[in-house]
C-alpha cells in the first residue's frame, strides 16, 4: 500500500466532499478547487501534477479570482521547491504527512465520549470549540450542511467537553482530521488519550491504516505512538495578501 497516496486521497476527498455540498468543487485540467463562501475551510486548491511555471501560474490565477484561498503543495522529497516562492507564492504554514499501520488496540486510561454532530447547538458548540483550538473557523453551517458525510465529533470525558476530531474514513484507511484540545483542557494528556481512543475505533470499524497532517507541535506526540513521516504539505497564500 502506498501510505501517502491513500493519506492524501483521504485529505483531498474531504475538502471535495464538503466544496461539493455547497457546489463549490471543481476540478479544471487537474488543478482542483474546494470553496465555501463566507467561510475559511476547505477553500483550497491543490494539484497532483508536476509543478510547471504554467501550472502555478493558473492556481495563482484561481486564486486571485478566488480570495482567501490556500495553495497546499503535496511535498513527496521533503525538500524545498523554490519555483513556489519565485511564482508569486509565500509559505503560510507547514504540516506533516503522518501514517500508521494499524496492529493491535492502544491503551487508555480514560473514560472518553464521542458525540456526533447532528443538530444546531452540537454544530454551534463544535464550531466555537474548534475555533478556540485552532483560531480559524469552521461555520455551523459548513458543519450541518456536511454532517450526513462527513464524521464531526464533541468529545467529553467526565461530561466535560475537552475538544474535537473529525474521523473520515476511505477504503481501510481512517483519516484523523480536526484534533483539537479546548484550551482550557490542555496539559491534561487529552490529545494522547482521544487518539488512542480514535484509532482503537478505527481498528473496530476495519480500519488497517491511520493517517494524520500533524503541525509542528503535534509531530512528535506522534511519532511516539508509532506514525511515520512521509511527505510535507506546504501550505502557500499569494505574496500580495500580505502586502
Amino acid at each position: 500500500m502506498n501510505t501517502t497516496l491513500v493519506n492524501i486521497q483521504n485529505l483531498t476527498q474531504l475538502w471535495s466532499i464538503a466544496g461539493e455540498t455547497f457546489q463549490g468543487y471543481h476540478n479544471h485540467e487537474g488543478i482542483h478547487t474546494s470553496t465555501i463562501k463566507n467561510s475559511q475551510w476547505p477553500n483550497r486548491v491543490w494539484t497532483q501534477g508536476v509543478l510547471s511555471q504554467e501550472l502555478l501560474q493558473e492556481i495563482e490565477i484561481q486564486m486571485e479570482r478566488d480570495k482567501g484561498m490556500i495553495f497546499s503543495h503535496f511535498n513527496l522529497n521533503s525538500t524545498k521547491n523554490s519555483s513556489i516562492a519565485e511564482a508569486g507564492f509565500s509559505l503560510k504554514s507547514l504540516q506533516y504527512g503522518m501514517s500508521l499501520s494499524l496492529e493491535g488496540k492502544f491503551e487508555t486510561q480514560k473514560s472518553i465520549e464521542f458525540v456526533r454532530v447532528t443538530q444546531d447547538l452540537e454544530a454551534e458548540t463544535w464550531s466555537n470549540t474548534f475555533y478556540r483550538a485552532f483560531h480559524y473557523r469552521i461555520s455551523p453551517e459548513t458543519l450541518l450542511k456536511t454532517a450526513s458525510k462527513i464524521p464531526y465529533f464533541l468529545v467529553y470525558h467526565e461530561n466535560q467537553l475537552v475538544g474535537t476530531v473529525i474521523m473520515h474514513t476511505t477504503g481501510k484507511t481512517l483519516g484523523v482530521h480536526a484534533l483539537g484540545i479546548d484550551p482550557d483542557q490542555r496539559k491534561q494528556g487529552y490529545a494522547t488519550e482521544i487518539m488512542h481512543h480514535v484509532l482503537n475505533k478505527g481498528i473496530d470499524q476495519g480500519a488497517s491504516t491511520a493517517t494524520l497532517q500533524a503541525s509542528e507541535m503535534a509531530k512528535n506526540m506522534y511519532l511516539k505512538m508509532g506514525f511515520s513521516h512521509a511527505f510535507l504539505m506546504e501550505n502557500y497564500q499569494l505574496k500580495t495578501q500580505n502586502i
